[in-house]
């Protein structure tokens, strides 16, 4: 298959520099630190907020401006909305803010709504493929009235990775992918997208700038895809869908492609994400990372230097899926100390966290 031709292109992408080093002065600094909360997005533990010291210091000491519910938090419907109640409640009376309410719902194997709690089973990514269009439409609401009925405002889906390398294990493998030809991929995404905002459910388009090419698994560990992206195909479904202002959002992976940038993978890449996404692609909306403690991530850099190098890449809400580190400690606390010391250094620019919080901001007004 071709190659991306545009050398020229991500030459440019590649020298972008690096953050600004002027200092905040200290109202703004203040104001800043206030608001970094509300650019993550964090897991938890339990099925009740009554009595949970965690969620309590997640929405109101640390003002966390999002949770993403696991099979850990459900039992069933019922259970389930008198949860999300109870965590948006909280996160009102602590914040002032409403609380993005996030879940994985893609549909088949990767659905938290799953039959094991009571909800009907529905078609995997791979399966509405290889049907027709209309039929995901349909899916996609049936997904969206489940996620709604229970509180939930943000699916991270549709994935709109063009599965293009059988041996994928973790989008192909996984039947996560809407087929190898991207304009079905194109199709079946916005077809998905209508559907879940027809019920009002925000989206998130992922993984970009592609993951369906790995042969490696970013949850384990690094994943270099440099010598199997063909980003004119894996590119094409987010310019499309961005061009006719279907993305919500854009989830980044953690893969590594030389091409784009020889140092850091996509999420803490700014070449990838400010240079590709953002300036090339013409996206304007949320950028939320994967998950900062997957292998590709924690293992090489911590969740402090992480969320850091995401932020200034041009991420603007940091997933945290689990928040317990092994210490007992926060994984949360720790990113948010590392934003407020590279702010006070002068190592983060102001003007980055501001855009991300004004980016969290408008993308929070949408939630119904």
């Amino acid at each position: 298959m071709r190659r991306l031709a545009a050398a020229s292109l991500l030459s440019v992408l590649l020298t972008a520099g690096c953050g600004s080093t002027l200092a905040p002065d200290g109202a703004r600094l203040t104001a800043l630190e206030r608001e970094l909360g509300s650019l993550v997005l964090v897991g938890f533990h339990g099925t009740d907020a009554d009595g949970n010291p965690e969620l309590s210091r997640l929405l109101c000491d640390l003002r966390v401006g999002g949770v993403l519910l696991l099979g850990r938090n459900i039992v069933d419907a019922d259970q389930l909305s008198r949860l999300t109640g109870a965590l948006t409640a909280q996160a009102s009376t602590c914040t002032g803010r409403k609380l993005l309410v996030a879940v994985d719902a893609e549909g088949g194997n990767v659905m938290r709504l799953a039959p094991r709690f009571g909800w009907p089973a529905t078609f995997s990514a791979q399966e509405l493929g290889e049907s027709n269009d209309f039929l995901t439409e349909l899916e996609a609401r049936r997904i969206g009235a489940m996620l709604r009925a229970v509180g939930i405002n943000w699916d991270l889906a549709p994935v709109v990775d063009v599965g293009y390398n059988p041996a994928n294990p973790v989008i192909v493998g996984a039947a996560r992918s809407f087929g190898a030809n991207p304009q079905q991929v194109t199709e079946h995404a916005r077809a998905f997208v209508q559907g879940l905002r027809a019920e009002g459910a925000l989206t998130a388009l992922k993984h970009f700038p592609g993951h369906g090419s790995s042969f490696g698994d970013t949850h384990r560990g690094f994943t270099d895809v440099t010598d199997t992206a063909v980003p004119e195909l894996e590119l094409a479904p987010y310019r499309a869908l961005i061009a006719d202002g279907l993305a919500d959002s854009v989830m980044i992976a953690h893969v590594f492609n030389r091409r784009l940038d020889d140092r850091y993978p996509a999420t803490l890449s700014r070449p990838t994400i400010d240079g590709l996404l953002r300036g090339v692609l013409g996206f304007k909306g949320v950028v939320v990372s994967d998950d900062l403690r997957m292998g590709a991530i924690e293992k090489q850099y911590g969740i402090g230097e992480a969320a850091v190098l995401a932020l200034d890449a041009g991420v603007d809400v940091l997933l945290i899926v689990e928040d317990r580190l092994p210490d007992g400690s926060s994984a949360t606390q720790l990113a948010l100390a590392a934003m407020r010391e590279a702010l006070a250094k002068g190592t983060l620019d102001p003007a980055r966290v501001e855009a991300a919080i004004d980016r969290v901001r408008a993308f929070r007004a949408r939630v119904r």
